[in-house]
């Protein structure tokens, strides 16, 4: 059975906060791998020696670069996407972060770091099996600490 779930703590004041993060659904993710393609097509030439920017091989975007890339609505879009698909761990049981456009859990709203933590592990998470390697870190992870 596919693994659609993953556990992952983050620091938040200084107290470990539970998430599940839930891989995306097709249509989001078909979505987040179009923006992803789109960026891939804008990306800078190689230099003559066949290097990229600042003489490095190979470039390859990163999700900062994706995100960076991104205007105004169609990050508020992939944040929507990702967030609907993250819960937050609470002693009574899963929450979602966020129901459709709504905050699920407003203690997030204005928490910026934590959130794009929780953005960049939703993307990575979504979209590992297109890149391989997706599986080689342990179900729960830390995400302070994740490489």
């Amino acid at each position: 059975m596919r693994q659609i779930t993953k556990d992952i703590d983050i620091t938040i004041d200084g107290s470990r906060t539970g998430f599940r993060l839930f891989k995306l659904d097709a249509f989001s993710g078909v979505m987040l791998l179009r923006l992803l393609m789109r960026l891939e097509d804008q990306k800078p030439p190689l230099d003559a020696r066949g290097g990229g920017p600042e003489g490095r091989r190979g470039y390859a975007p990163t999700m900062l670069d994706l995100i960076a890339s991104l205007s105004e609505d169609e990050l508020r879009s992939v944040m929507k996407s990702v967030f609907n698909h993250i819960s937050v761990l609470l002693p009574a049981g899963p929450h979602p972060v966020m129901t459709g456009s709504e905050w699920g859990y407003p203690e997030l709203e204005h928490d910026t770091p934590t959130c794009m933590k929780l953005l960049l592990e939703g993307i990575a998470w979504s979209l590992s099996g297109f890149f391989g390697g997706g599986q080689s870190r342990p179900e729960t992870v830390p995400a302070d600490t994740a490489p």
